[in-house]
């Protein structure tokens, strides 16, 4: 497995709504339809932004990251954040836990 972690801030005078609804789309339009994609969680931050994607593979993600210029759902999420302070990075998944506490 691998964890991908993205960083970002709003494009400018694109608001914490705006990006909201726009995470929902893309969610439904783009994500759902990735495959190997396991979930993705969309945080705020102090700074800005973060998603969290777990990848079923390494594999995944590169095929992902070779396609998702030319991806029109893809870009409509990405045109509502500021490329400038994007940030991306993928980490192998050494050991998962889970807790029902």
């Amino acid at each position: 497995m691998i964890v991908e972690i993205t960083t970002y801030k709003a494009a400018e005078n694109v608001t914490h709504e705006e990006l909201l609804i726009a995470s929902k789309a893309f969610n439904n339009d783009y994500c759902s339809k990735c495959k190997g994609l396991i979930s993705r969680q969309f945080l705020k931050t102090e700074e800005g932004y973060m998603d969290i994607f777990v990848w079923k593979s390494k594999a995944a993600v590169e095929e992902v990251q070779k396609t998702f210029m030319q991806n029109k759902d893809a870009m409509t999420f990405a045109s509502l954040t500021d490329a400038n302070s994007l940030s991306m990075h993928n980490y192998e998944v050494l050991e998962a836990s889970s807790f029902n506490n």
